[in-house]
């Protein structure tokens, strides 16, 4: 009998291949177009905008791999799912109802990056109680649903365990049904666990640590919010400005207006040398990481306090 099971990733790998494409070319001509505009909010815009299409071109490309990786592996013990790094193993003692998902009513999936040939999701959805008798009016709310699948629902097969439910497309799905089915009634020749794995560092503990998130997602909020206040008022500074200024206001030192992004440059080799340090010590020293991260707020409080006052007097 046939063990693993592949699925129809033509349909995916097509779509999810021009959509990188679309998007490294947008950040191509988005780098192009923030390099020949002269400094200004555009321009900060720009830089940002490249930033979101090459991030979203990344996960694109992440995901596609994980789709050409992924097959459904089965035996008498268990199904396995592999989805690139990412691996889930349901016992076959665990299966409860085997359902179309053409059956499936109320299906809300939870907003993530998903196209045609390529559903990797969460759900929920209410289906039949049961999937024997097909005219059964009770029926049973399946939350949460898993969705591991390269083809629209009604092709899809779902498996529901008394904790989670799982949506599948094998490419012959007739086949599958028949190969499972045959499994279930010869039943397990061994127990096994229910059980996931993913890539190590989701397991990570600054994760789950508010703090930490806070105070790295406040600096880089503020760096990113100086850049683009600076952007934005670049081209109305003097070709002159004061950085340096007596205790009775008198200039003591001017430079060149472009060297008011020495700020940015300032913050970001604090950003990334705090930031950098305070992560390579969190498991071991996390007073050290939270002591760095927090000097790393004062620096850059300190550097806005600056640029305040500079553009203050102009």
């Amino acid at each position: 009998m046939e063990n693993t099971w592949r699925l129809n990733i033509r349909t995916g790998w097509i779509v999810g291949l021009a959509l990188a494409v679309i998007l490294i070319g947008a950040t191509v001509g988005l780098v192009v177009a923030a390099v020949v505009t002269p400094v200004s909010i555009r321009v900060f815009l720009l830089g940002l905008g490249a930033c979101i299409t090459l991030g979203l071109a990344i996960r694109v490309l992440t995901q596609l791999w994980g789709l050409i990786n992924a097959n459904y592996e089965l035996d008498r013990n268990a199904l396995v799912i592999h989805w690139g790094p990412i691996e889930h193993q349901i016992p076959m003692g665990s299966i409860r109802d085997v359902i179309s998902g053409a059956k499936l009513e109320n299906v809300r999936i939870r907003p993530s990056l998903r196209w045609p040939g390529y559903v990797v999701a969460f759900g929920k959805a209410t289906a039949p109680e049961g999937d024997s008798e097909p005219d059964e009016t009770e029926s049973a709310d399946l939350d949460p649903i898993l969705f591991y699948a390269s083809a629209p629902l009604r092709h899809q097969v779902i498996l529901r365990t008394d904790g989670i439910t799982y949506a599948i497309s094998p490419e012959d799905t007739e086949a599958f049904l028949v190969a499972l089915r045959e499994r279930l009634e010869m039943g397990p020749t061994q127990e096994v666990e229910e059980h996931s794995t993913h890539p190590a560092f989701l397991d990570w503990e600054i994760w789950r640590d508010r703090w930490s998130l806070a105070m790295l997602g406040c600096s880089v909020g503020l760096l990113i919010l100086m850049v683009g206040v600076l952007c934005w008022r670049f081209p109305y500074l003097s070709a002159e400005i004061p950085f340096k200024f007596a205790p009775d206001g008198s200039i003591l030192l001017t430079g060149g207006r472009a060297h008011i992004f020495y700020f940015a440059l300032v913050g970001t080799a604090f950003t990334l040398t705090n930031g950098g340090l305070g992560l390579l010590f969190y498991r071991r020293q996390r007073p050290l990481s939270h002591f760095l991260w927090s000097g790393l707020l004062a620096v850059l409080g300190g550097l806005w306090a600056a640029v305040v006052s500079i553009l203050l007097r102009q």
